[in-house]
């Protein structure tokens, strides 16, 4: 009996990795062409991410605000601008002019740049405080602070933290020239205010500590007498 050639054939033919050309070799294994490909996707930033971007932003623009001087190269710690570097380095005589840039730095916060005042503090534009021929009893309020209410051109004010004591931390000739400045400026006329007056009344009322624990009330301050 003679053997099929078709089925000898079939037989035949390899089933494996080595199959010759045409074959349909059988893979077991999963090819690594068809794994899924990875993606990239989107998700949201965390909030407390962008807070404390915004935060640390937020702190550099007051830094350079407060420290870069403008980028001026002549201004440097502890001045802030050229202006108050230019103010602070005018003749003797002008007071007033050394006294505007440091009113802006330590008073008009409360006060106003333009002396009005306001909820934090009464006015200094036209004050009879400020205009007084004798600046005695003017100069004791930024020495020591005054605490309580005050009446200033028939109005009655409270401050409601009460004013800052300066005395420690400001010379003689920064308390001059600042009130000088709020004496000639906003309508007033007044003398200005010498160093000398104020290193006088800072001898006279030694005894009274400067650090605001012994501010001054208006009841106080009316009966400080005044030469004219």
């Amino acid at each position: 009996m003679k053997p099929d050639p078709k089925k000898s054939s079939n037989a035949a033919r390899p089933n494996g990795p080595g199959a010759g050309k045409g074959s349909s070799p059988n893979v077991s294994a999963k090819s690594p062409a068809n794994e899924a490909e990875p993606t990239a996707g989107l998700a949201h930033t965390p909030i407390w991410l962008i807070i404390l971007f915004a935060a640390l932003f937020y702190w550099g623009q007051l830094y350079l605000d407060n420290h870069a001087g403008g980028f001026d190269p002549q201004v440097y710690e502890p001045y802030e601008s050229a202006k108050l570097v230019k103010a602070l380095n005018t003749g003797a005589d002008d007071l007033a002019a050394k006294g505007e840039p440091l009113y802006g730095m330590v008073c008009a916060a409360c006060h106003q740049p333009n002396g009005s005042g306001g909820a934090l503090a009464p006015p200094l534009a036209g004050s009879e405080w400020v205009t007084a021929a004798d600046p005695s009893r003017l100069i004791r309020i930024p020495l020591h602070g005054l605490s309580g209410p005050i009446q200033v051109k028939g109005q009655d004010y409270t401050f409601p933290s009460g004013m800052t004591a300066m005395g420690e931390v400001l010379s003689d000739d920064s308390l001059a020239a600042i009130l000088s400045y709020i004496r000639q400026s906003w309508g007033n006329s007044a003398p200005q205010v010498t160093p000398a007056q104020v290193a006088k009344v800072r001898q006279d009322t030694a005894n009274r500590p400067m650090n605001g624990t012994a501010t001054w009330t208006a009841d106080e301050l009316l009966k400080v007498p005044l030469a004219q």
